[in-house]
């Protein structure tokens, strides 16, 4: 009973910061800005620029596919044949289930695959924690790969908050010496300490979930096909980067950035995906930072919004939709005894 109440709590924490953002992201706009935001949602429908949101949820379906892929070639050294069409519906699922709780998607998906290919929970949790590490790593090539083009831009995020002039100043004067001296006596004390240190049940859940990732990490060394491997990877960040790009093309105002729009997009898939982490399903904080990053280059907030939030919706529409419908389609399959 207390678990559900727990998971209750964190739902209700979770869509209450989701609703944060969204107040944070139209409390500065007066009400011709924030009747903007709905008139440009609205002219997308008017005319045949909802094409590219349909573009957009096919591209999404392929990163699936690719997702789906690469899962069967990190359970087939296990010594489980997945099919495709089970692994498919698995990750559908997954992502139907996060809509509602967080992390409630990828216990369903091992359960599909344990219920339907007889693989072992535990084995295919496994999998799932190292394809997230892999994930998290190709995120964080992107993010360099994005700050090394858009260098600039990214740093009027600090500028414009006086954070990063700040922190310049003070590390430029006796403050450096300051920090040395700081960091050398913490290293210092937990050295000293180090014995009593790793008996606290804090520092061993960090140390057993650092470990955890390294675990799931190597077992990538596993994989027979590496090279299908690093295609599907990439192909699924590629399907991303693809989505929000096609995606936002139903709005003139991004089409009109140019070659821009290439780097623009980059930009936003990168510092979006920080939206998906901090708000459940990325409500409200998604399409703030989208806006965000595209007033570095020139739309207006209620133009960064409305694409934030038409991206945003056309994606969980397309979860919702072919998630049920792979819920209803394993539902009815006969299970594996």
């Amino acid at each position: 009973m207390k678990k559900y109440i727990k998971d209750i709590l964190k739902l209700i924490l979770f869509l209450a910061l989701g609703l944060f953002f969204v107040w944070l992201s139209v409390k500065d706009l007066d009400d011709n800005q924030r009747a903007m935001i709905w008139t440009n949602i609205y002219n997308v429908f008017l005319d045949k620029r909802w094409i590219f949101l349909l573009l957009c949820m096919l591209i999404g379906i392929l990163s699936v596919w690719f997702r789906a892929f690469r899962s069967i070639l990190m359970i087939k050294p296990l010594g489980y044949q997945v099919s495709k069409m089970n692994s498919y519906h698995a990750i559908m699922i997954c992502y139907l289930a996060n809509l509602a709780f967080p992390r409630l998607g990828e216990v369903l998906r091992c359960t599909v695959l344990q219920t339907h290919e007889k693989v072992p929970f535990q084995k295919s949790l496994g999998t799932v924690v190292a394809e997230r590490i892999i994930d998290v790593l190709i995120c964080g090539i992107m993010f360099v790969i994005a700050l090394c083009c858009e260098y600039d831009k990214l740093m009027q995020i600090f500028v414009e908050n006086h954070s990063m002039e700040k922190i310049m100043v003070f590390l430029s004067s006796k403050g450096k010496y300051v920090l040395i001296a700081v960091l050398f006596v913490i290293a210092l004390i937990i050295y000293l300490l180090r014995n009593k240190i790793k008996d606290i049940p804090f520092v061993k859940k960090i140390k057993s979930v650092v470990l955890g990732f390294w675990e799931g990490l190597i077992s990538v060394k596993n994989v027979q096909n590496p090279i299908a491997f690093v295609v599907h990877s990439l192909g699924i960040w590629v399907c991303y980067y693809l989505m929000f790009y096609v995606g936002s093309f139903a709005f003139p105002e991004f089409s009109a950035l140019g070659n821009q729009a290439l780097l623009a997009s980059l930009t936003c898939v990168v510092i979006g995906s920080v939206g998906f982490i901090v708000a459940q399903g990325g409500l409200g904080a998604y399409p703030l930072l989208i806006s965000l990053v595209l007033s570095l280059y020139g739309l207006a907030p209620e133009y960064g919004l409305a694409i934030g939030w038409v991206i945003w919706t056309t994606e969980n529409a397309m979860y919702l939709i072919l998630g049920l419908l792979s819920l209803v389609v394993v539902s009815l399959k006969k299970r594996k005894h």
